[in-house]
């Protein structure tokens, strides 16, 4: 099973719009998908909750916990929302985990300065370290015309870290949160835009994770 792990102790960054997308995109491409769900509001949970029954299948994984929740479901991919906050032996134990490690980061003076705390803490993790985890920032809510925008790309230039891709700051995923789907759900017409967006990071995702643990 190949664990992918969204991470960012800042509150609002889009670590679940990043996680219930992601785990429909892997639906979509017919693969067992399992959904963890370790923050108190259970926002993941709740999306699963609404998710139409005719759609690709994703699995509830136990109480968000990387343990024996979704055995039953014997899924190839485990996509875990981790909480808002998540420190120390927690954090450390998720990362050993992991084969994949997605830090979202929105364009806003309080998100970059929580997460440039959090990519200098992990950098010395022995899974950073020692590249035992695959690492990539994903831009979150993204308005190219911004000053916002713009200060995060400023940042972005000087962390040496990939970022396979800038998602726009749209309506869409709003929509989705509400409807149990992910932006990969809609028919062309609506979502081509942010198929092409999520490119990269899809692309980015498959070529890492293959070949780590199993």
């Amino acid at each position: 099973m190949q664990t992918i792990l969204i991470a960012n102790p800042k509150g609002g960054s889009g670590k679940t719009t990043l996680a219930t997308n992601i785990a429909g995109w892997l639906a979509g491409k017919r693969q067992r998908v399992a959904l963890a769900d370790a923050d108190p509001q259970q926002s993941a949970n709740q999306w699963l909750a609404r998710r139409p029954p005719l759609f690709p299948p994703i699995a509830k994984f136990g109480d968000g916990a990387a343990t024996k929740g979704a055995k039953d479901a014997a899924p190839q991919w485990l996509v875990f929302d981790s909480a808002a906050g998540l420190h120390g032996d927690t954090l450390r134990e998720s990362m050993k985990r992991a084969d994949v490690m997605l830090v979202p980061i929105s364009p806003s003076a309080f998100d970059l300065a929580a997460t440039d705390r959090f990519l200098r803490k992990i950098a010395e993790y022995p899974s950073v370290k020692q590249a035992r985890v695959a690492l990539a920032l994903v831009g979150m809510r993204v308005d190219s015309r911004t000053r916002a925008a713009s200060e995060l790309d400023e940042y972005l230039k000087n962390v040496n870290l990939p970022v396979p891709a800038h998602l726009r700051d749209a309506q869409i995923y709003v929509h989705c949160a509400r409807d149990g789907l992910s932006v990969f759900d809609l028919p062309r017409s609506r979502a081509e835009a942010d198929w092409e967006q999520w490119k990269p990071l899809t692309r980015w995702i498959a070529r890492h994770a293959t070949g780590r643990s199993t």
